[in-house]
């Protein structure tokens, strides 16, 4: 039963997963597998080295293969949880429970169909909880800690947070200590073992396409230790354990959020009795099991997500991808509630509920399948490849496009290196957007393309190339920005032309440009009015593109207006007049369908943010 179950569920994530180019990092994740360079900190090398491996697989594009990973990964996290709930229950009704209530969740989806290092992450984690708990039912073997104690080094090439696996493993080890502290001298050698995938950024860090330069020892524990995030490195977000203990509350409270927009309501019950009979089945397992759930749950919470109040950004890249491994833990003590229930009806002599309840349970359960192919289903979501190509496009040859944040950042590496697309581009990083710093890591090998077109830019002197037309920018130059010093603003294609400020080029012109690339914008457009999923960074690509297809809508000629629009840039009091016809009613139409098909109000944690209280207000 359990292997066409989770055929059936491959089979969803296969059809709701990126086919293209999802947001966020993918583009820079793709990047970096394929030359098996560095991710941005803490570098990720197990999981890039994994990326590389399924390149090579005969199948779809480069980006399906690589979403392979996390669908392939969440598979094997649903059958180790089918395995634990079957280890301690021996009761596979209680088990396909726990399988199901994991696999439809919102967050547990939406990190199976997209590129994303979570679901190896949580793959990891269970693996060693798997073990932990066959150590409590089997008795201790030491080829059980050898392997935890491999697997724990291995986290640490992957992501942080499962290296928090340290915790119940601590508890475990008070139960066995003689046993563990004999082993211990070559536990700590395989942690070390494990831990040396590491080594990968050091071998690879200027060889692959690096995020951030290894060249030495220092680099690495710089990218290792997140140390560029400075608050949100690995060192000062673990002082939060201690720091703000007010937190506390801000974490059980989200944290509770986090559950309820994951599972029905319904379920609570059945997690609470799953606790409690934990630990009639065994005082071991139940300490074991609430250790994991508290650390992956509020201690966790505590680390990275105990805000009084957050952005909508907040709530996506929290909210929505570090608690996978608590979420685990809430279907097992709810399988465990399944099970205590099933006792009780199998004691009765209705012969018809032993099987009609856990049926309809787990139907039930299943219902909310169809609730994921629309908030979570990616396979309709060509924005972000859209937006980038239109703007790549639309660049004359050798130009300089400048970018801040990933969701242009790492899609614009994409197309360069992957797709080979516009490679006569240079494309560079805003560090900050009001400081001169931009980072040519989209020009790389440097060498050829500081000897192409761009000598001028290399050597900080702009006004050549913006004179030429050839320097574009997805980010609007404000006062503070030090190239508003010599530059200005022009619209473009879903991005700015930076010209010299006294350089005069006809509106025409501009409104010729853009008309010329309607069809692309129409494109791309149609992509954001039509999308489902509840992707925040999606939404935010869409809605940064509308102001540049009201200007599409200007450009058009109407010769017998009906009527006129003040059209609001929101950038330091920019506004024009659209004159509304029927020559540019079509566009005004699909920009309404865009506008709306991005509310804010779609996405699950909107009520909860910043942005929703201060609407309030």
């Amino acid at each position: 039963m359990i292997f066409i179950l989770l055929s059936l569920f491959s089979f969803f994530y296969i059809i709701a997963s990126s086919k293209v180019l999802n947001s966020g990092d993918a583009g820079e994740f793709i990047v970096t597998g394929m030359t098996l360079g560095i991710a941005h900190p803490s570098g990720y090398p197990l999981y890039l080295e994994i990326l590389k491996i399924f390149s090579f697989l005969p199948l779809g594009n480069i980006s399906f293969r690589m979403v392979l990973v996390s669908i392939i990964f969440s598979i094997l996290s649903l059958y180790l949880i089918y395995r634990i709930v079957t280890k301690i229950t021996n009761d596979k009704w209680a088990s396909v429970f726990s399988v199901v209530l994991l696999a439809v969740s919102y967050s547990f989806w939406g990190q199976a169909v997209v590129i994303k290092f979570y679901p190896l992450n949580l793959f990891l984690i269970i693996f060693m909880l798997y073990f932990c708990i066959k150590t409590i039912f089997d008795g201790y073997e030491r080829r059980y800690q050898f392997l935890i104690a491999f697997l724990l080094g291995l986290t640490l090439s992957n992501h942080h947070t499962g290296f928090m696996m340290v915790i119940p493993l601590f508890v475990l080890s008070i139960f066995y200590f003689r046993d563990v502290l004999k082993n211990l001298p070559l536990s700590i050698g395989l942690f070390f073992i494990g831990f040396l995938v590491n080594l990968h950024m050091i071998i690879r860090g200027v060889k692959g396409f690096a995020v951030n330069v290894v060249t030495n020892l220092n680099d690495f524990l710089v990218i290792f230790l997140r140390i560029p995030y400075e608050s949100g490195s690995s060192i000062n977000l673990s002082k939060n354990v201690v720091s703000g203990i007010d937190g506390y509350w801000y974490a059980i409270k989200n944290t509770f959020i986090v559950l309820q927009n994951n599972f029905p309501v319904y379920i609570i019950p059945l997690f609470i009795i799953g606790i409690w009979y934990s630990f009639r089945i065994s005082k071991k397992l139940g300490i074991l099991l609430t250790t994991y759930f508290l650390t992956y749950s509020v201690l966790l919470a505590k680390l990275v997500f105990s805000g009084s109040v957050m952005n909508m950004d907040a709530w996506y890249m929290g909210a929505h991808q570090y608690f996978l491994p608590m979420l685990s833990g809430f279907v097992i003590f709810s399988g465990f509630g399944f099970f205590f229930i099933m006792k009780q009806i199998k004691k009765t002599s209705m012969e018809l509920l032993k099987i009609v309840v856990p049926v309809s349970a787990i139907l039930i359960v299943s219902l909310s399948i169809f609730e994921r192919l629309i908030d979570q289903n990616f396979n309709d979501n060509y924005i972000p490849h859209t937006v980038t190509k239109t703007i790549l496009t639309s660049m004359p040859v050798g130009s300089v496009y400048l970018t801040f944040g990933d969701n242009h950042t790492f899609q614009a590496w994409y197309f360069k290196y992957v797709a080979k697309y516009r490679e006569d581009i240079c494309s560079n990083e805003y560090l900050e957007p009001d400081r001169e710093i931009l980072i040519p890591r989209g020009c790389q090998p440097r060498s050829i393309y500081k000897n192409y077109f761009f000598s001028d830019f290399f050597h900080d002197k702009y006004i050549n190339i913006s004179k030429q037309q050839r320097m574009y920018s997805v980010i609007h130059l404000s006062k503070n920005n030090p190239l508003r010093q010599t530059l200005k603003n022009q619209h473009w294609i879903f991005s700015y032309m930076l010209t010299p400020s006294n350089l005069v080029i006809p509106e025409s012109y501009i409104e010729k440009k853009l008309t010329h690339w309607q069809e692309l914008q129409y494109f791309t457009m149609l992509d954001c009015a039509n999308y489902r999923a509840d992707d925040q960074f999606t939404r935010l690509l869409c809605n940064y593109s509308l102001p540049f297809f009201a200007y599409l809508a200007k450009s058009i000629e109407v010769k017998n207006p009906i009527r006129s629009i003040e059209y609001d840039t929101k950038k330091e009091n920019e506004k024009f007049i659209i004159k509304v016809g029927i020559e540019n009613r079509e566009i005004l139409d699909l920009y309404s369908k865009v506008l709306e098909n991005n509310r804010a109000e779609r996405f699950k944690y909107y009520i909860y943010t910043k942005e929703y209280m201060e609407k309030q207000k």
